[in-house]
């Protein structure tokens, strides 16, 4: 079987000029402002006493542990993009140590001045310890984007915007599917957990077919961000590890379509995508579609009357349990950028597949309006662009090939 050699029409970086700087610098700004909005919501300000009061307050809470798990995560991960989009925006041409260092600057000015507003802001609350994890998570993102682009840190791994954009996506999956990422020693817990593939017949059908559609799209990811030589030996000891980690980390379990889907990916995934990835790359994409819109609106029941549709991005995430929403977040952030991938892959272009994916998540919210127990949001839609702005980031900021054969060798 030959090599997998996904279609490259879709590789050419953005153009220069001013284009590329608005997409850059522009995706950086709606980062910081969505932080900010994020952070202050609903915005209901108040006279909680002087500047020098705030200051007073922030410093005395600076033995204080983050208030929960979900908080912990939520400040890591709130802040991530903004160190990637800093370190790529501001990494062309230039040392990726300056790149680095101003994005460490920008999360610590942001993360503080957000601490000290939110002080006048009823119903938040101003600590010492959101600020450093708000560092901390505009340091990981500013790492993943310094070695995705194969500066400062050298790695085996393959260079490229789609190669950068599915490593993202596989750790949004191990976010979404390993949540709290908190072991347990405890032989009861242990037992429950496998205990759960018994249940084979209170399964729907159904399921097993989504589970394995989303461990091939997982198996397209690993063969797009890692390239191995042997992509059945690199999924066969992840699959292991994940399982292992599901048993052990509290309020995970495994489930027979989960392991059934991961049996499957594991048989099917190298010889479809390095025997026929022409055929292989576009099926998967079309069904992953329809997982994607099949769980938005299944099951199928009609409300006695519409809801209305909610217009202001991320309400669900700023007004719901901050747990759910870290998981909900990673997995619609791995779920549309995986099946987004997957189009670009198919040789759709980016713009025509950040559009299709538009269209469907505004047409299955606008139904949702109707649906028993849905929330019918822009949310989502909103998630697809930025999602379609930071792989077009990722392709503008991709350095110049270096492996052309000198003259006369080729």
């Amino acid at each position: 079987m030959g090599s997998f050699k996904p279609p490259a029409n879709q590789e050419r970086p953005v153009s220069a000029g001013w284009m590329g700087l608005a997409q850059r610098f522009g995706l950086m700004a709606m980062v910081a402002g969505a932080i900010v909005y994020g952070s202050l919501y609903p915005f209901a300000f108040y006279d909680a006493g002087s500047f020098g009061a705030d200051i007073s307050h922030f410093a005395g809470t600076w033995l204080l542990p983050p208030q929960s798990r979900g908080d912990l995560l939520a400040n890591l991960l709130l802040y991530m993009p903004l160190g990637l989009t800093i370190a790529l925006a501001f990494g062309r041409g230039r040392s990726g140590y300056f790149a680095f260092a101003l994005a460490l600057a920008a999360g610590a000015v942001i993360s503080c001045a957000v601490e000290l507003a939110q002080f006048y802001d009823a119903g938040r609350v101003s600590t010492f310890s959101d600020a450093y994890l708000n560092v901390m998570g505009t340091l990981a993102g500013a790492v993943m984007a310094w070695a995705g682009r194969g500066r400062g840190l050298r790695f085996s791994w393959p260079a490229g915007a789609a190669a950068t954009f599915a490593r993202f996506l596989l750790f949004a999956w191990l976010g979404w599917r390993l949540y709290p990422y908190v072991p347990t020693i405890d032989l009861h817990k242990y037992w429950r957990s496998v205990l759960q593939l018994a249940s084979v017949s209170e399964v729907p059908a159904f399921d097993y077919f989504r589970y394995a559609v989303r461990w091939l799209s997982l198996a397209f990811l690993v063969e797009m961000g890692l390239r191995p030589k042997h992509l059945a030996r690199v999924l066969a000891p992840l699959i292991f590890c994940f399982f292992v980690a599901k048993i052990l980390v509290i309020d995970q379990y495994l489930i027979p379509p989960d392991v059934a889907g991961a049996a499957f990916a594991l048989l099917v995934s190298e010889r479809l995508f390095r025997g026929f990835p022409s055929v292989a790359i576009p099926c998967t994409a079309a069904l992953l579609l329809l997982v994607v819109v099949s769980t938005r609106l299944l099951p199928l029941q009609w409300d006695s009357a519409p809801h209305a549709f909610q217009w202001i991005p991320f309400y669900g995430f700023l007004h719901g349990s901050l747990q759910v929403n870290v998981i909900s977040f990673s997995e619609k952030f791995y779920l549309y950028g995986a099946l987004l991938l997957l189009l670009v892959k198919s040789g759709m272009r980016l713009g025509l597949a950040v559009a299709l994916e538009c269209i469907v998540l505004l047409a299955t919210s606008a139904a949702q309006m109707f649906l028993v127990g849905r929330s019918a949001e822009i949310t989502d839609a909103v998630m697809v662009l930025l999602l379609g702005l930071i792989y077009g980031l990722l392709k503008g900021a991709e350095a110049p090939r270096t492996d052309t054969p000198p003259a006369g060798n080729a």
